[in-house]
Order: structure tokens, then C-alpha cells, then sequence
């Protein structure tokens, strides 16, 4: 489903800071482009992608008309949400202050105050269109990310990818692992003389494993602790997360599991690879 995003608001209010936050979120994210080619580019990039954000500050308003471009873009693409970020006076003032930089209209106006009430006149009639808007005054980045994520939609479960990387603990772990799993304590197929040769893979690996106490009941447990750690993941932004389970080889239990961890994953919809690192070795 393609999702479009006008993301505008006041000088300080926090939209750089919400751009980079819909990056995470897998916007392609569009910087300060002029209202008047805001139709244009929208029509150029949605036909590729399924995320577009366009960001438009009071730059935008000073050059050309904010609100027709707005309702040109909306009457094209009817999922467009217009995202506006606002924050008390007070707290724009303060934050200009520590930042110490200059607001986009000071040279229009004689103190920060001023530019800040023209600003919000000039950007009236587009705050009176937003679909969503959100004030910052108390937010820390953190929690601008969750709201975000509430109000434009949560990663979906399609859009999350779960990397799946069985290994052998005597060849090391995993240096990019999010989570390690040990398996080990379950018996090894490596002492079977039928299955030495086989891997995880194999069926016959697979049934000598599947019919061991505890590896069923430690595969779901597995299976609950990642899907939790995805739901909390999707929350902060994050869109792929990685999963290294071990034993002692890398080539029968931790294959088998990795296997099977990502075939009860992708039945919940979520996308999933598998990397097999050290099955040519164990």
C-alpha cells in the first residue's frame, strides 16, 4: 500500500528530527522542496516506492502557495496525510536559544518573537488541513518516535525481516547477532553415525530432533521471545532484526532450529532469510 507523508510544522518544532525518524520508518524522505513541484515529484517517485515523505518548512510558504499544493497532491493521491508539527511559543523561543541558530524570518522581523507569530500566520490555512498534528513541546525524540509510529501506522509484519544465522560455537558467535540462542544441551546428531554426514536440513536429522524432549517446547519459547522483541523493535523504528542460534558445529541442531524458527515466522507473515555460516565446517 503506497503511503505519502507532507510533513510541515513550525521553525523548531521538530521536523528534522521527525524526517530522520520516518527514514526509520522506510520513508523515502524529500527535504525543503518548493510547494510548487510538490505534485511533480510525487508523481515521479510514488511509482517506484511505497513510502514518500516530503518536507516543507516555512521556506516553502515564503515561495509559493503551501495550500494549493497541498490540496493538488491530496486530490491525486487521496492517502496523503499532511503532518504538522507545532510547540508552544515558549518553547520555540527556548529552543532557538540553545541552538543559537537564526529562525528562517528573522531578516523579515525585528525579534524571534515576531518571526515566530508570522510564522504561525502565514502557516494558518495549512494547519487548518492537517490530518495529523502533534505537538512537540513535551516530547523528547523517543517519544516523538512512538507517536509517529501510532499515528502513521506500525511497521507491518511483511515489512519486518527477521535474519536467521545458525552457527557452531567453536567457530564463534556472530558479531552482528541481536539475539543468541544455545542449543547444545540437546543431544547431538554428530555422535549418530547415519546422520554425521547430514545436516539440519535433512529429514532424517530432523526427525531424530523433533522427537527429543524439550526441543518443541524450547523452539516456541524462542519463537515468543523474538516475536516480542519484534513488536518492540517495530515501535522504535527498527526493521530487521538478527538471530543467531548456536551449537557446537553449526551443522545439525542449530541448522534444524534456524529452520524451523523461520518457517513458524514466516507463517506469522514475517520475512525472514536464513544463513547457514558454518554447515560446510561442522
Amino acid at each position: 500500500m503506497k503511503e505519502l507523508v507532507i510533513l510541515t510544522g513550525y521553525s523548531g518544532a521538530g521536523k528534522s528530527t521527525a524526517a530522520g525518524l520516518l527514514e526509520d520508518l522506510g520513508f523515502f524522505c524529500i527535504d525543503n522542496l518548493p510547494p510548487e513541484v510538490t505534485y511533480q515529484v510525487a508523481s515521479l517517485v510514488l511509482p517506484s516506492i511505497d513510502k514518500l515523505a516530503i518536507v516543507i518548512d516555512i521556506r516553502g510558504y515564503m515561495f509559493g502557495n503551501v495550500k494549493k499544493a497541498i490540496a493538488e497532491v491530496k486530490e491525486r493521491f487521496p492517502f496523503t496525510k499532511v503532518v504538522f508539527l507545532t510547540a508552544t511559543k515558549e518553547t520555540l523561543v527556548q529552543r532557538f536559544a540553545h541552538t543559537r541558530r537564526a529562525h528562517p524570518l528573522s531578516k523579515q522581523t525585528t525579534s524571534i518573537m515576531e518571526a515566530i507569530d508570522l510564522e504561525i500566520e502565514m502557516m494558518k490555512d495549512v494547519l487548518e488541513m492537517a490530518d495529523i498534528v502533534i505537538d512537540t513541546s513535551q516530547l523528547n525524540p523517543h517519544q516523538l518516535r512512538e507517536k509517529l509510529t501510532k499515528l502513521l501506522g506500525n511497521v507491518e509484519t511483511k515489512d519486518f525481516t527477521v535474519h536467521i544465522i545458525s552457527f557452531g560455537f567453536k567457530y564463534g558467535i556472530p558479531l552482528d547477532a541481536d539475539f543468541v540462542f544455545d542449543v547444545r544441551f540437546f543431544p547431538n546428531p554428530f555422535y549418530i553415525p547415519e546422520l554425521r554426514p547430514k545436516d539440519g536440513r535433512d529429514k532424517e536429522v530432523k526427525e531424530f530432533l523433533k522427537n527429543i524432549d524439550g526441543v518443541n517446547d524450547y523452539l516456541y519459547k524462542i519463537k515468543s521471545v523474538v516475536s516480542f522483541a519484534i513488536s518492540r523493535y517495530s515501535s522504535e523504528g527498527r526493521r530487521e532484526l538478527v538471530v543467531a542460534i548456536g551449537c557446537t558445529g553449526g551443522k545439525h541442531r542449530s541448522v534444524y532450529f534456524a529452520e524451523e524458527l523461520a518457517s513458524q515466522l514466516e507463517k506469522e507473515n514475517f520475512k525472514t532469510t536464513i544463513e547457514h555460516r558454518d554447515v560446510a565446517l561442522g
